[in-house]
C-alpha cells in the first residue's frame, strides 16, 4: 500500500494546511501510529473536532474513488457524504447502496453505533470503525470482509468465536485507561471450567464450548467482553460499575451469581445429561491499576485458590500471604515436580521493529496434575524462599541449553538468542558460573546464545561477589541481561560495572505509557542511558499499538509482549518464523 496522502492542498485559512498541524493535538498516536496504520487497515480517514478531513490514504481511495477529486485537507466531511449520496447511477439498487454508506457514517459520527458493515458498489463488503482520539480527533478506518476473516483468526478463539487473549488484553488496557479518566471501576472475572478437558470427541467440545457461550453472552450487558483464553477458561470483562469500591465489587457479586446459575445447569453431550462446575475468580480495576496482564494475573490467582479449596463460588482476589500449612504443601508439590519431571518450557519471541524474530526469552511452565498449568507467580515466591529455585534453575538452564543445541541444524533459530531468568540465591552459589558453563560445553552450544537475566532489584542488592560471578560468565561469551529496568532508580554508575549485552524495559512502566506523562519521561530516560552505555533496548509487556508507537518515536528497537505473540512450545516457533506478527491489524485500534 502507497504512503499516507500528503500533496500539496488548498485549504481554508481557518484550518491546517497539513497534518503536521494536526500531529500536536493527536499527540501521542502521531506519525507512527499513521504508519502502523497503513498496514492495519484498507483505508482511513481522520476529521478533527468539527468533522473537517485531516488525514488519509490511498485505500480510502481506492474504496471511495470518486472522492478523489474532492479530498482535501479542511473539507468537511458532510459536503463528501451529500456528494456520494448523489453521485448519478444507472442503477437504482447502487444508489440505494451509496446512500446506505452515508448515513452509516453520519451514524458513525453520532456515535449512536461504534462500528457497522457496508457494501461498496462494486460489491466488496466493508467494516466502518470510529475511533475517538485526542483534543476530539475521530479516527474512521475501512476493512474488507476478507481482511476480517485474516484478523479474526489472531484475534478470536477458532472454537468459540469469542476474543481470544490479546484481543482481551488490548480492550482491557484501553478501560483501564478509561477508568483512570473517569474513576469508573471495572472488573474481571476468571471462569475455570476444567471438566471440559474431559470432554474430548471434537463434535462433542465444539457443541459444548458453543453452549457455553451462549450462556456467558446471556448473562452479560452489550459493552462487557466475555473472551475464551485457554481450554478451559473464559473471562468476562465488565466496565463502568461504579466509582464505589463497595457498590463495584456488590454488582461483580451478582453478576457471579448470574454466571454461576447459568453456567450450572446441565449440558447436553452425546445424548447424556453432563454437569460442570465452575470456579470464578474476580478482580476490581480503576485508576492507579498498575497492568492488563497483572489484572488478569490477579483474577487467576483468585479463581485457583478457589479451585484449590473445592468449593464453587466466586472468590475476590486478595494479596494476602500463604499460611505455613498452605506454603509447606506448596514446597513439598515443587519438590515432587522437579523430580517427576513436571516442568515444561514455553518461549516467547522478541521482534525488531521491522517485524523480524530476534531472541527468544524462556519461561517455566508447571503441569500439577490436580491444578493443571500453575503460572510462576504461583510458585515462584516459595520456590525462592525455601531454596528450591536453586536446583530448579539451574534445570531451566539444562533444559533451555539443550533446546538450542537441537535448534543447531536450525539456520534460523540456531541465531536466535534464548534469555533465561536467573535469581540472587543462584548467583550466591560459589559454583554457580562453573556449573552454567560445563552445561554449555556438555550440549555444545555457542555460550553467546544464552542470555541470563537478572532484575533491576538483584542488582541492587547484589554483593561484590554476586558482581564477580556475573563477570567470570560474561568473560566465557555468555550473554548478560537486565530486566525490569526503570522501574526502580538504577544509578549509570551502577550499570557500568558489568559488560550488559541488553536492558529490558520494565512491562510496568511499558503498560502505563502515556502522552507527557512520568512513565513516557522515564521510559525516555532509560532508553537514553541504554544508547549512551551502547546496550541494546528491549521494551517487554508490549500489549497495544500506541505502546509500541510511543516506543518507537523513542527509538526503542526490540518488542516482546502479547501485542506480538504469547508464549508458546519449542515446536511452535517455527511456524512463527514464517509469518510476521499479527500487531499490524489490531482490531481495537480501528474499532
Amino acid at each position: 500500500m502507497q504512503a499516507p496522502h500528503d500533496k500539496p492542498c488548498t485549504a481554508d485559512a481557518s484550518t491546517p494546511t497539513s497534518f503536521s498541524a494536526a500531529t500536536g493535538l493527536v499527540g501521542a498516536y502521531g506519525e507512527q501510529l499513521f504508519r502502523i496504520l497503513e498496514q492495519a487497515a484498507s483505508g482511513y480517514v481522520l476529521l478533527d473536532s468539527q468533522n473537517r478531513v485531516q488525514r488519509w490514504n490511498e485505500g480510502y481511495l481506492g474504496l471511495f474513488p470518486w472522492l478523489s477529486p474532492l479530498v482535501r485537507t479542511g473539507v468537511a466531511f458532510e459536503s463528501l457524504l451529500q456528494f456520494t449520496q448523489t453521485i448519478p447511477s444507472q442503477h437504482s439498487s447502487t444508489i440505494a447502496q451509496l446512500g446506505e454508506l452515508s448515513n452509516a457514517h453520519r451514524l458513525l459520527l453520532a456515535k449512536q453505533q461504534t462500528s457497522l458493515e457496508q457494501q461498496l458498489p462494486d460489491g466488496r463488503g466493508i467494516t466502518l470503525a470510529a475511533s475517538p482520539l485526542s483534543a476530539g480527533y475521530t479516527l474512521i478506518t475501512y476493512r474488507t470482509i476478507a481482511q476480517q476473516h485474516s484478523d479474526s483468526l489472531a484475534f478470536f478463539d477458532s472454537l468459540s468465536n469469542l476474543p481470544n487473549r490479546r484481543l482481551l488484553l488490548d480492550r482491557l488496557s484501553h478501560a483501564m485507561i478509561q477508568s483512570e479518566r473517569t474513576g469508573w471501576r471495572g472488573a474481571l472475572l476468571n471462569i475455570d471450567l476444567q471438566q471440559l478437558k474431559a470432554v474430548t470427541q471434537g463434535a462433542a467440545i465444539a457443541g459444548l464450548v458453543a453452549e457455553i457461550t451462549q450462556r456467558l453472552l446471556g448473562c452479560v450487558r452489550a459493552n462487557d467482553t466475555v473472551a475464551r483464553v485457554d481450554e478451559a477458561h473464559f473471562v468476562v470483562m465488565i466496565s463502568d460499575l461504579s466509582p464505589d469500591v463497595e457498590l463495584a465489587q456488590l454488582l461483580v457479586e451478582r453478576m457471579g451469581e448470574r454466571l454461576l446459575e447459568s453456567l450450572g445447569a446441565p449440558y447436553l453431550v452425546n445424548g447424556r445429561s453432563q454437569p460442570l462446575q465452575a470456579h470464578i475468580g474476580a478482580t476490581l480495576f480503576g485508576p492507579h491499576s498498575r497492568s492488563a496482564t497483572e489484572l488478569l494475573s490477579q483474577a487467576e490467582a483468585a479463581m485457583y485458590k478457589l479451585r484449590d479449596e473445592d468449593p464453587k463460588g466466586l472468590h475476590f482476589f486478595k494479596p494476602e500471604p500463604q499460611l505455613p500449612a498452605q506454603r509447606l504443601q506448596m514446597e513439598q508439590e515443587l519438590r515432587e515436580a522437579l523430580r517427576l519431571g513436571q516442568f515444561q518450557m514455553q518461549y516467547q519471541p522478541q521482534y525488531s521493529q521491522q517485524g523480524e524474530m530476534t531472541g527468544l526469552e524462556a519461561l517455566l511452565r508447571w503441569h500439577q496434575p490436580r491444578r493443571g498449568v500453575v503460572p510462576p507467580r504461583m510458585f515462584i515466591t516459595v520456590a525462592e524462599e525455601s531454596g528450591i529455585i536453586v536446583p530448579l534453575g539451574l534445570w531451566v538452564i539444562q533444559a533451555v541449553c539443550e533446546q538450542i543445541a537441537l535448534w543447531k541444524s536450525d539456520p534460523q533459530l540456531c541465531t536466535l538468542p534464548v534469555a533465561v531468568n536467573i535469581s540472587l540465591q543462584q548467583l550466591q552459589q560459589a559454583d554457580f558460573a562453573n556449573q552454567v558453563e560445563q552445561i554449555i560445553k556438555l550440549c555444545g552450544i555457542a555460550p553467546r546464545q544464552l542470555l541470563l537475566e537478572f532484575s533491576a532489584a538483584q542488582l541492587q542488592n547484589a554483593t561484590h561477589d554476586n558482581l564477580q560471578t556475573l563477570r567470570q560468565l560474561a568473560s566465557g561469551g555468555i550473554r548478560l541481561s537486565l530486566d525490569d529496568f526503570g522501574a526502580m532508580p538504577t544509578s549509570q554508575n551502577l550499570l557500568m560495572q558489568l559488560p550488559l549485552f541488553q536492558l529490558k524495559i520494565s512491562q510496568s512502566l511499558v503498560q502505563r505509557l502515556g502522552p507527557n506523562n512520568a512513565s513516557e519521561a522515564a521510559m525516555q530516560a532509560a532508553i537514553a542511558m541504554a544508547k549512551q552505555l551502547k546496550i541494546q533496548i528491549v521494551a517487554s509487556g508490549v500489549e497495544t499499538l500506541e505502546q509500541r508507537a510511543l516506543l518507537m518515536q523513542n527509538d526503542c528497537q526490540q518488542f516482546l509482549g502479547y501485542l506480538f505473540s504469547v508464549p508458546v512450545p519449542a515446536s511452535q516457533l517455527k511456524s512463527l518464523l514464517y509469518s510476521k506478527p499479527t500487531h499490524r491489524s489490531d482490531p481495537l485500534l480501528v474499532g
